[in-house]
């Protein structure tokens, strides 16, 4: 998969610090809080936890995902979107078996450099923002116990196995991450995702589960 970004988003500790751990208490936490909320609205992982593609433990997987994001920052001097994309891209194949086929990854990980840059500066209004939308939704979930409608495709490297995952689909999609509205420039290589004419979306998934 090849990659190419206009802004790399390349972030560096300043001078005391030796990690991208804020010092500020309250931007630590609200950056924190941020990252969970940009990993819970990520649609790919949504549809994994959802379908139990990482097993029982599935929502907990997600959780840890949000962990290690945020333990990057603290335990690394600089960092950009392609070190936290190719972190979040290996944890989905790893944990969930799923090998992500758009480009999601890359437009999580430049969120999270933003909304880090943001909690640097004192700028809290998007995450605050993101917390009440989540809280929001989740409330709407329990209520309607919808979930993401998701086709499993064949593995082209293991055709024996396939699956066909059928759950009610989720109308709501205003938490999920938003293409669009992203100004990112890159090309890939790897197989756009397939859309059939039910609307659902196709997905790869590897050999077996954890």
């Amino acid at each position: 998969m090849e990659i190419v970004l206009e802004d790399s988003g390349y972030i560096s500790a300043q001078p005391p610090q030796t990690t991208l751990l804020i010092p500020n208490e309250q931007a630590q936490s609200t950056f924190e809080l941020g990252v969970s909320m940009l990993i819970h609205r990520w649609d790919t992982l949504t549809t994994a936890v959802d379908n139990l593609w990482g097993g029982p433990q599935s929502s907990d997987k997600r959780d840890w995902i949000s962990a290690i994001v945020i333990e990057l920052f603290t335990t690394s001097k600089d960092l950009d979107i392609i070190m936290i994309h190719e972190l979040l891209f290996n944890s989905m194949e790893d944990e969930f078996d799923v090998l992500v086929q758009d480009d999601s990854t890359v437009i999580v990980a430049q969120n999270i450099i933003e909304v880090y840059k943001e909690c640097c500066e004192g700028k809290f209004a998007r995450v605050h923002s993101m917390y009440q939308r989540w809280t929001e939704k989740e409330e709407y979930r329990q209520r309607t116990g919808l979930k993401k409608t998701v086709q499993v495709l064949e593995d082209p490297n293991n055709p024996d196995e396939s699956d066909d995952d059928e759950e009610d689909e989720d109308e709501d999609d205003g938490m999920d991450v938003d293409m669009a509205d992203d100004s990112t420039t890159y090309t890939s290589n790897k197989t756009e995702p397939i859309v059939d004419d039910d609307g659902f979306t196709m997905v790869t998934k590897k050999k077996g589960r954890r």
